[in-house]
């Protein structure tokens, strides 16, 4: 079974996403700057795995209410935005609000 478990390093907390064995995908983030550290994904993994610690993070940060988070993480530009995040100078940002506004769609 997968999880993810929440870690605190420090000043610093993580989430890892776990078969019970090994670290499938881990997000380093510093909740006190509200910023995404380090977004690793193990070697032979599956590319959601990343996505699915970067979404806890993003959770946690938001329900404390840190709704603007940033990252430095350049190397994965391409993937950030696809997420949504936008990039200025090398720094990427993302409105937690809007990131987990959910999908409006009428009824027919």
């Amino acid at each position: 079974m997968i999880t993810i478990l929440q870690e605190k390093r420090g000043e610093i907390e993580c989430f890892v996403l776990s078969d019970g064995k090994n670290s499938l995908a881990e997000c380093i983030y510093s909740f006190e700057n509200a910023e995404i550290l380090t977004l690793d994904l193990f070697p032979g993994e599956d590319e959601m795995f990343r996505e699915d610690v970067l979404r806890a993070a993003l959770s946690r940060l938001d329900f404390a209410g840190k709704t603007t988070v940033k990252t430095k993480l350049t190397e994965l530009g391409d993937f950030l935005t696809k997420l949504g995040f936008t990039e200025d100078n090398g720094v990427y940002l993302i409105e937690t609000g809007a990131f987990f506004k959910p999908c409006c769609s009428e009824k027919h």
